[in-house]
């Protein structure tokens, strides 16, 4: 059954509580009447329910009619049931048959396997057939198999109990099996103390075994040269084989009989929903006729209708735009399926309610009530973009309202349509990342072509300088310096250099509980001496990530020390870990309650060499963010000035091949 989403149904459009005629008897949503009056053809289909239908029908034709189809119902309805019962008793004497061959098949080829492993001391073919039933009567459907000679004494028996006993024959039946295969099979039912109803087949029982013999030859006539030969006419019936201890000529007779507990029961069933079947038939004809009667008046007025209401159903409920409408009395009257997704709310718990009972604040606030009588025209307020979460998800929502008045200038209710822009900002945040590194590239590479070259031969001359000056003195401190300071100039570019090279990765299983367990624990004494405490919250569940251990750690450490720095006073760090609700991703929320970042330099933090920090370098989260790119994940800061900042790592899931 496919799900229902509102639009999908007209119905579910209409504004409850609406109190002009116009409305109440169209049943069209404030979108379908205006999109009606706008086309013209509001006033023809209101018109057409004004036309009366005169539909006068002879009783006689209605009592003809009713009897043909009772008739034919009742005919069905027999038909089916034999044919039902036809197939029934097919399937069971295919069964039948088949347990027949696989114990004369089995036997033969038990016995004579024996025979070929010891020709004298074999055992006897009834023990043959005996252990073939013993297998044969493990099937559940199988009440008993036997095997009889003509005198009816037993001389196998799925119980054996009865082996040796002295049993009749069941009557051959006159039914017979329309196959070829099962020609031989007689069968009836019968009721038995042991078994109740069964389904009893007895056929012709052959111990004998077919044996080979060489194709009679005649003599060469006189004086005719060349081989024997022979004719077709001169082949003699192929001898058969009689098992030791077996008379010839002995008659024997397997008996199967099937149990026809589940026969009765499917039966049963059968008859009772072909009974259903054809009452619901007959029901339907009759309101079929009735209906058809009663309806064929409005049929023009309601073919514009459906053609109205399915248009714009149809409209709303497939737009990929989120549609929320309310009537005059400011509750929900339209919650299409885009919505539905969105939120994850279902229609059901959204319609009826006001706004503000089940939207978050934000997107209930483009509901606020307005003046009805200053509404001469529908007014469309301005777009605006909100950020909400919901559950796991953060989205980037463009939202335009819009109040919306009838051709009366009377107010109907307002729409809010709702845009879900999340993968279009993400885009443009990863175009404006690529153009950040991109620039950033090609510096790095002509800084790194004119200044290393240099950097080289300034290096070596001041090791030189340092060696030819005794230890101690102001020439070799100075000679170190300049050592030092053209290091820390060659790391730099190195740096730089990481944003333009691909990074070589050795992506493996990654625990994320035990690397950021072993991150707070080396920040622990930093964190205790700067009255921090450090709380790490994980999902039971959590699960592995597909990840680089020793890039990831240098992200979590980069990211630990800020926040730690972040709080000079002391404070709280957290660290929370959870699954997303796709079970596709697993994200790392860590918080700090330091003096946060103002939210007009939210977009330059992960800029290289952009930093906030005396001292600092600005190219640690620059790093972080191009490491977890490389990982397939995704890097977000959220803050607030006077609470803190929270950085949000999104990292895709271990799969295991």
């Amino acid at each position: 059954m496919s799900k229902k989403y509102p639009g999908d149904n007209p119905q579910d459009e209409l504004p409850p509580g609406d109190s002009r005629d116009s409305q109440r008897s169209s049943g069209l949503s404030p979108l379908g009447l205006i999109l009606a009056d706008k086309t013209g053809m509001k006033p023809r289909f209101l018109k057409g329910f004004n036309q009366p239908a005169y539909m006068f029908s002879s009783p006689w034709l209605l009592a003809a009619a009713a009897g043909l189809l009772i008739m034919i119902v009742v005919t069905f309805a027999f038909h089916n049931l034999r044919l039902e019962e036809r197939l029934m008793t097919n399937a069971m004497l295919q069964k039948a048959a088949t347990l027949m061959r696989v114990l004369h098949s089995g036997s033969r080829a038990s016995y004579l396997n024996d025979l070929r492993k010891d020709y004298r001391n074999n055992e006897a073919w009834n023990i043959h057939v005996q252990r073939v039933i013993d297998h044969l009567g493990e099937d559940p459907e199988l009440s008993f198999i036997s095997l009889v000679d003509a005198t009816g004494k037993v001389i196998a028996h799925s119980n054996n109990a009865r082996i040796g006993s002295v049993e009749p024959l069941p009557a051959s039946s006159d039914q017979k099996s329309e196959a070829e295969d099962q020609s031989q099979i007689a069968y009836s039912i019968q009721v038995t103390k042991d078994f109740g109803r069964v389904f009893e087949t007895v056929r012709h029982f052959s111990a004998a075994f077919p044996t080979i013999a060489p194709m009679p030859m005649r003599p060469m006539r006189e004086g005719q040269k060349g081989p024997f030969f022979h004719e077709p006419d001169e082949r003699r019936p192929m001898p058969h084989f009689y098992p030791e201890g077996t008379p010839k000529g002995e008659q024997y007779f397997v008996i199967v009989a099937l149990d026809m507990k589940e026969f009765d029961r499917t039966l049963g069933r059968l008859r009772m929903q072909i009974f259903m079947l054809s009452l619901a038939m007959l029901l339907v004809g009759l309101g079929g006729w009735f209906s058809l009667s009663a309806v064929q008046g409005y049929r023009i007025s309601q073919k514009t209708l459906d053609d109205i209401q399915a248009y714009t159903s149809l409209l709303i409920a497939k737009l990929p735009v989120g549609v929320i409408a309310t009537d005059t009395t400011g509750r929900i009257t339209t919650w299409n399926r885009a919505i539905t997704q969105l939120t994850g709310i279902e229609k059901n718990a959204a319609t009826g309610k006001r706004p503000g009972d089940v939207l978050p604040g934000q997107l209930a606030g483009f509901f606020q009530f307005e003046d009805q009588t200053s509404l001469g025209k529908t007014v469309a307020a301005t777009e605006r973009g909100v950020r909400l979460t919901f559950g796991s998800r953060r989205c980037e929502l463009l939202c335009h309202p819009l109040t919306i008045t009838d051709s009366e200038q009377q107010y109907m209710g307002k729409v809010l349509l709702i845009s879900d822009v999340t993968e279009i900002k993400s885009l443009e945040q990863r175009m404006r990342e690529n153009e950040r590194l991109a620039a950033v590239g090609r510096m790095a590479g002509g800084v790194a072509h004119e200044v290393r070259n240099p950097l080289s031969s300034i290096k070596g001359l001041a090791l030189l300088l340092k060696n030819k000056f005794p230890a101690g003195s102001k020439e070799q401190d100075t000679a170190e310096l300049l050592i030092q300071e053209t290091e820390r100039m060659n790391r730099t570019i190195t740096e730089m250099l990481s944003f333009t090279r691909p990074a070589t990765l050795h992506l493996g299983r990654v625990d994320l509980v035990e690397l950021l367990g072993r991150g707070l624990e080396l920040i622990k004494a930093e964190a205790a001496e700067n009255r921090i405490d450090t709380v790490l919250e994980a999902q039971k569940d959590l699960l592995p990530v597909l990840g680089d251990v020793d890039r990831l750690m240098q992200v979590i450490m980069n990211i630990l020390l800020n926040a730690m720095q972040a709080m000079e006073q002391g404070g709280k760090l957290l660290v929370t870990l959870g699954n997303r609700d796709d079970h596709q991703g697993v994200e790392v929320r860590i918080s700090d309650t330091g003096d946060g970042i103002a939210a007009e330099l939210l977009p330059q933090v992960f800029y290289p060499y952009f930093t906030t920090k005396p001292g600092g370098t600005g190219i640690g989260l620059a790093i972080s963010q191009k490491i977890i790119a490389d990982h397939g994940g995704s890097i977000e800061l959220e803050s607030e000035i006077g609470k803190g900042t929270t950085v949000i790592l999104q990292l895709p899931v271990y799969h295991p091949l």
